[in-house]
């Protein structure tokens, strides 16, 4: 599993350092980042495929947490 890790923190990277300014600085909001960094790590190793790739089927799962959490009845388990 190392290589698709090492190969989604490389492409986040990249994206970083596209981000640069001609002085070399910026500002990130790294939360964003680090969750398609989760998530695509998660896509390379169980699924074969970058996140970017399977990104419909995340967009789903988080649309069905937020629906969970927001619920106003109590779920019966």
């Amino acid at each position: 599993m190392l290589p698709a890790f090492i190969q989604s923190s490389h492409d986040m990277i990249s994206k970083w350092k596209e981000m640069l300014t001609s002085d070399e600085s910026c500002e990130i909001d790294v939360r964003p980042s680090i969750q398609n960094l989760t998530c695509d790590a998660i896509s390379r190793t169980a699924f074969g495929s970058s996140y970017v790739a399977g990104s419909k089927i995340f967009d789903l799962i988080r649309m069905q947490g937020h629906i969970l959490f927001n619920t106003r009845s109590p779920m019966k388990w």
